[in-house]
C-alpha cells in the first residue's frame, strides 16, 4: 500500500509539473522569409532583407557555436549566471517586426539544425502578425508562419 501511495503521489507531482510548465509557455508566431544551414551565408541575407524591408537588424549579438549552432557570447553569459554555450529563443519579450537569425533546435515543432531567418514575431492571435505577412510577402512571397510554445517562466 505505502509503494502504491509513493507511486501515486509520484504521478501527480509530475502531472503538476507539466501542467505549470504549460501554464508558463506562450503560443508564438515567427514570420520566416529564408532557412539554411550556413550561417555566414544567413548572415549576409539578413542584412539584405533588413535593407528591402526597412526593419532593424537585431542579431542579438549571437555568435556562431559549433556545438549549440548559436549562442550569446562567452562575458555575457558569465555576466548573466548562464553557462557557456547558452542561447535563448527569441519570443520572450520581443515582439515586433525585426530581422533576426535563430537557430532551430529550440524551438518544439521546428526542422531541427536550420538557421532561419525571421521577420517578426507576436502571439498566436495578434492581428499585427498577419498584417506583418502581408506586407512581408509582396517581397518574399514564400515567406510563411510558423508557431511555437515559447517557455516564459524563470529560466535561473
Amino acid at each position: 500500500m505505502k509503494k502504491l501511495s509513493i507511486l501515486l503521489l509520484l504521478f501527480f507531482l509530475s502531472f503538476q509539473i507539466k501542467a505549470q510548465e504549460e501554464s508558463q509557455t506562450e503560443k508564438k508566431g515567427f514570420l520566416i522569409v529564408s532557412a539554411g544551414k550556413n550561417y555566414e551565408a544567413m548572415k549576409k541575407i539578413a542584412s539584405q532583407v533588413a535593407t528591402k524591408l526597412d526593419f532593424k537588424l537585431d542579431l542579438r549579438d549571437l555568435e556562431y557555436n559549433k556545438t549549440e549552432g548559436l549562442s550569446f557570447p562567452k562575458d555575457t553569459c558569465e555576466a548573466h549566471g548562464f553557462e557557456f554555450p547558452f542561447y535563448l529563443p527569441r519570443g520572450r519579450w520581443d515582439d515586433g517586426n525585426y530581422v533576426s537569425i535563430e537557430y532551430t533546435n529550440a524551438y518544439e515543432g521546428f526542422t531541427p539544425k536550420l538557421y532561419i531567418l525571421i521577420v517578426a514575431s507576436y502571439s498566436k492571435n495578434s492581428p499585427k502578425l498577419k498584417e506583418t505577412l502581408k506586407t512581408v510577402k509582396k517581397q518574399y512571397k514564400y515567406a510563411y508562419i510558423k508557431y511555437a510554445d515559447i517557455y516564459q517562466g524563470c529560466i535561473h
